[in-house]
């Protein structure tokens, strides 16, 4: 296939069309362990993530979850932490308890504290041929789509390849 009959097979198409419009999103102000439970039980390794009002503003992946759990607490950390916590009768709080403030930590810290905000997304009127450049430009494993702002879908370079190798069968 040329690279003319290939954009040319691109424009027989229209994002809508190659897009899934099943997409699993996530809340900024969900806790991080509800969302690695989100993750594990529908089998994603990713999800855009959406504000309250539905406004899409940003994305979060395994790997997010991963690097923010295997944060190690240091001990230049604790030692700095010390400073400025106090334990229960007025003294600094001991390595365990700030160990302990660290994984209470983890259980309250949200989607909007690991998430990437800069989000790559598309109007659902943009041409095929345009969004093929951008997942290959920016490297993206995935490109969300918009329409009027609201997010309606999500096409990956997969669900492109897969409806040209549709076509030439």
């Amino acid at each position: 296939m040329t690279k003319t009959s290939f954009a040319e097979s691109l424009a027989d198409y229209s994002l809508a069309e190659l897009m899934s419009k099943n997409v699993l999103t996530v809340y900024e102000g969900w806790s991080v362990k509800r969302l690695a439970g989100f993750f594990v039980k529908h089998g994603i390794s990713g999800a855009p993530v959406i504000a309250s009002d539905d406004e899409l503003v940003g994305v979060v992946t395994q790997s997010d979850v991963v690097r923010f759990e295997s944060r190690e607490i240091t001990e230049a950390e604790i030692k700095r932490l010390s400073q400025f916590y106090c334990g229960p009768f007025g003294g600094e709080l001991g390595d365990d308890d700030l160990r302990h403030m660290r994984e209470k930590a983890n259980e309250n810290c949200t989607v909007f504290s690991i998430m990437t905000p800069e989000v790559c997304a598309v109007d659902v009127a943009t041409a095929v041929v345009e969004a093929c450049q951008l997942i290959v430009e920016k490297h993206l494993h995935r490109l969300f789509v918009t329409d009027k702002g609201q997010l309606v879908g999500v096409v990956t370079a997969r669900d492109i390849m897969a409806k040209l190798l549709e076509e030439q069968s």
